[in-house]
């Protein structure tokens, strides 16, 4: 992973699991990942959501580059530094060149975040 997901991961995959399922997604979010209000800062959160729905969709385009078109976030509840964030997402839709995706991220058994998103398969 590079780019600018170097600096947030790492975002960690259990390939035994299949998209949609529970706690296929793990990260473990530090002191610096909190907002001036001591809670997971939403941009951060933003972010996760958008790596886990999009690693989600890159499994589905046979190699093909895909692109967010749309991410819309929800936000449920404030997380915290020291526990694990997990992230889970499902394609909903598919055509030929739009890719449709929905999940959550969640703290301890509580929902923070639900997202859905769109992402273009760039060159279908």
């Amino acid at each position: 992973m590079g780019g600018f997901n170097a600096y947030v991961g790492p975002l960690l995959r259990d390939p035994s699991k299949a998209a949609g399922d529970e706690k296929r997604f793990a990260f473990l979010p530090e002191a610096k990942h909190l907002n001036g209000g001591g809670a997971l800062h939403g941009g951060f959160l933003m972010t996760i959501a958008d790596n886990v729905l999009g690693f989600t969709v890159h499994e589905q385009t046979d190699g093909k580059v895909a692109s967010t078109v749309t991410l819309n976030t929800d936000f449920l509840a404030g997380g915290v530094a020291g526990a694990v964030l997990w992230g889970r997402a499902a394609i909903t839709r598919r055509t030929r060149s739009l890719i449709f995706v929905a999940g959550d991220l969640s703290q301890d058994g509580k929902l923070l975040m639900t997202a859905t998103g769109i992402w273009k398969i760039i060159g279908a």
